[in-house]
């Protein structure tokens, strides 16, 4: 931008301190519009570490944006038996769900899910089909507590729209990624083909995720305090 295309901001003889008190409450109003959480969890198969999955979280008024990145590599012999991406971009509104943006490559298999709130409905277009969900939509946000309430959840993956139940399982201990055991309440999440283990620290949150594969391992997430 040439020079002289800018503003001119210099104010008036006696103007300065009403000048800098507007600009300080611009800038403290900006800075306080939105905070934003950054979780990341080490993840294991088993006691073998393969990988990460982070979330990064950014609140807005009544309006939540959350990103989520998982990179996963299952090494044999030397040679990469199995590799998992999964990038998702989702929109909350009051707790629900208003927009997703996902791309998953499962070990070769690739995925993708689009959706948009339509008036009372919540519109999922996946490269096989285009559904229509009533109601207040929630994926599997294990970063907020309150999706447990939730009997339905949409599989950021496929784009199902999966019944869960979930079972408290009272106080209990779990290991985050320095060695440390927080406490925490333990829930298990049951789909039709897993149980997920999820634990929740009054001050930390999400702490903690362990679930069977159905091949005989356990994939486990441990936070990075």
């Amino acid at each position: 931008m040439h020079s002289n295309m800018l503003p001119n901001l210099r104010p008036a003889r006696g103007a300065r301190p009403a000048l800098a008190a507007a600009l300080l409450a611009a800038l403290t109003l900006a800075a306080t519009a939105a905070t934003a959480e950054q979780l990341r969890f080490q993840v294991y198969l088993d006691d073998r570490p393969i990988g990460e999955h982070s979330f990064r979280i950014a609140d807005s008024g009544k309006t939540t944006r959350v990103t989520s990145r998982a990179a996963f590599e299952v090494d044999f012999l030397f040679i990469t038996a199995y590799r998992y991406r999964h990038t998702s971009n989702e929109v909350f509104r009051d707790g629900c769900l208003t927009a997703i943006d996902a791309n998953t490559n499962d070990n070769g298999k690739r995925y993708a899910v689009n959706g948009e709130a339509m008036g009372n409905a919540f519109r999922i277009k996946t490269d096989d089909a285009v559904e229509r969900a009533s109601g207040c939509v929630k994926t599997f946000a294990y970063w907020d507590k309150a999706f447990l309430d939730k009997s339905r959840l949409l599989n950021p993956q496929t784009g199902d729209l999966e019944q869960v139940q979930v079972q408290p399982r009272g106080p209990d201990t779990v290991e985050v990624e320095n060695g440390e055991r927080v406490s925490a309440e333990r829930y298990a999440l049951k789909t039709q083909e897993l149980t997920i283990d999820l634990w929740y620290n009054d001050d930390l949150g999400w702490v903690g995720l362990e679930s069977d594969t159905g091949k005989g391992k356990r994939l486990i997430y441990r936070r990075v305090m």
